[in-house]
């Protein structure tokens, strides 16, 4: 007897040199052993507690972590919450305790921080490719072990789902993995969380289960440059009535709609999101401003000078003698004085200046279909809008006087236009657009701004220009001045009168031109999105 004892306690200390030697895979497979039995045994705790310690041994193996959460909640049902008793105490000292203080957060390296910062991908599996057909009969964990068998799976349930049930004939034509298990799913009333590419959960589809078991996840969808308020709320009702998400959140800092739900949810909720975002076209507007401004001045006639001057020549017969015979003749006085008039000056004038002249301003807008663009090229010019004007008196002393307040017109030219896609060959567009200049009078020092406006709707091609209108001015004039009296003459009249003509044009064009960026809805394929039923939605796996 002494014998036999020795040998047993031998063959004990060899197996736990054994053990100890054991690679952490070996452990966990020792673990995982022991969990089946105990499971076996409906020992669900520790059960629970082996697929732990074999999880925390081998972490790359999902089967032991499905394993440890199918278990859990018959594992803590089994567990329940144990409630120390209150100890004596002499009277307000504290107990001293029985263990050393011990840190309860250990210290992570930077490697470990860098990596807890990761995010994990959504899991999906990855069954063997190709197709098979099935005709079987069974109960729902056969037929699921017998199908991700045939295609390389690996299957744990939940703790809650049953062992046996009533057997399903399964038949199927050739069909992949996926259509086989979403077939699968159907039949037997379950879905499936994929825990990795080849280890899978199986429960039942029931909203407890889905609540419990379902992966819910948060996702950021990026908006587009341009979009507005109005737009964005209306999108994202549509997108809560469609798959019924719970949290759908705007943030405005950085331009992103962020959803938050079970992945079944999510996953159609990011999908049409992004069709209702990116099913608006882009369209670049080329607006070109064509100014063409012309002069022709003459000036013909004859210019005669209004003024006379008198000229000084001297005198004449003033004395008179004859000699030797001749007669003398002696004038007495002064004689005579001769003064000199000058004649008016004329010159005659055949001038003619012609000036021409042609400015061209282009400008571009960008746009989606809906949505309206501006464009102002002008200046802003200041407008009282309110102040205190006069003098007050007051015994008292100065009184405060607010400033005037002001407001800020856009003068020159202002354009808004909103474009509307029509497939791939026409665009229309809305135009409204003003002139606005000062008029140089004022009511109560407030200035009067002159504004002409014009609103139209065309609808052109993709790349066909339209002049859409202008602003013309013509100006002409004629001034005739001369000599008073003689310049009215009838027929002598146009020599002494000078004539000046003056014709001006000028001609402002405004031409626009839509050009397509990106394709119209028409043109684009709707993505079918399954969601399945309220009560049972499609499981993505």
């Amino acid at each position: 007897m002494r014998a036999l004892l020795v040998s047993v306690l031998l063959a004990t200390v060899a197996m736990a040199a054994t053990e100890a030697a054991d690679s952490p895979r070996e452990a966990a497979t020792a673990l995982a052993r022991r969990a089946a039995r105990a499971e076996k045994l409906k020992q669900d705790a520790q059960a629970y507690l082996y697929y732990a310690e074999a999880s925390a041994l081998q972490p790359q193996n999902r089967k032991y972590a499905g394993k440890m959460e199918a278990l859990r909640t018959r594992a803590t049902r089994q567990s329940p919450p144990v409630i120390p008793k209150a100890g004596k105490s002499d009277g307000d000292a504290t107990p001293e305790p029985e263990h050393p203080f011990v840190e309860p957060f250990d210290n992570l390296t930077e490697r470990e921080m860098a990596q807890s910062r990761e995010l994990k991908d959504i899991p999906a599996l990855r069954g063997q490719s190709g197709v098979q057909s099935f005709d079987l009969t069974g109960t729902s964990r056969e037929l699921f072990d017998k199908l991700t068998t045939a295609y390389g799976l690996e299957v744990v349930y939940d703790g809650d789902y049953p062992k046996t049930d009533a057997p399903i004939h399964y038949k199927v034509d050739p069909s992949t993995f996926h259509q086989a298990l979403e077939y699968l799913q159907v039949a037997t009333s379950s879905f499936i969380i994929p825990l990795s590419p080849r280890v899978m959960m199986v429960a039942k589809d029931t909203q407890q289960k889905r609540t419990e078991l379902e992966q819910t996840i948060s996702v950021s969808v990026p908006l587009p440059a341009i979009s507005t308020t109005q737009e964005l709320t209306e999108i994202a009702q549509v997108v809560r009535q469609a798959t019924n998400v719970e949290k759908i959140a705007w943030d405005t800092s950085q331009g992103r709609i962020v959803i938050r739900d079970r992945i079944s949810r999510v996953v159609p909720a990011v999908a049409l999101l992004d069709q209702l975002l990116s099913y608006r076209p882009e369209v670049m507007i080329d607006v070109e401003f064509l100014q063409v401004s012309s002069s022709d001045l003459k000036n013909y006639g004859f210019h005669v000078t209004d003024r006379l001057q008198a000229y000084y020549l001297g005198q004449i017969l003033r004395s008179a003698t004859t000699t030797s015979g001749v007669a003398h003749l002696l004038t007495f006085g002064g004689g005579k004085t001769l003064i000199g008039l000058g004649i008016a000056e004329a010159q005659a004038l055949f001038n003619e200046t012609l000036t021409t002249s042609r400015s061209l301003y282009r400008a571009q807008l960008r746009s989606v279909a809906g949505q309206n663009a501006t464009l102002h090229v002008g200046e802003k010019y200041p407008v009282m809008t309110n102040g205190y004007v006069g003098t007050v008196n007051s015994s008292q002393g100065t009184l405060f006087r607010p400033p005037p307040s002001f407001t800020f017109e856009d003068l020159g030219f202002s354009m808004k236009v909103t474009p509307y896609v029509h497939g791939m060959g026409e665009v229309t567009l809305t135009l409204e657009t003003s002139f606005e200049v000062l008029t140089g009078q004022a009511v109560n020092d407030v200035p009067v701004i002159g504004r002409r406006a014009m609103n139209a709707t065309v609808r052109l091609r993709d790349g066909e220009w339209a002049v859409l209108g202008g602003i013309m001015a013509t100006t002409k004039s004629k001034a005739s001045s001369g000599l008073a009296g003689f310049s009215q003459l009838p027929l002598l009249g146009h020599l002494f009168r000078d004539v000046s003509i003056d014709d001006e044009d000028s001609q402002v064009l405004i031409g626009i031109r839509p050009r397509l960026l990106s394709l119209p809805p028409d043109q684009i394929v709707t993505q079918r999105l399954r969601v399945g039923p309220d009560v049972r939605p499609y499981t993505r796996f």
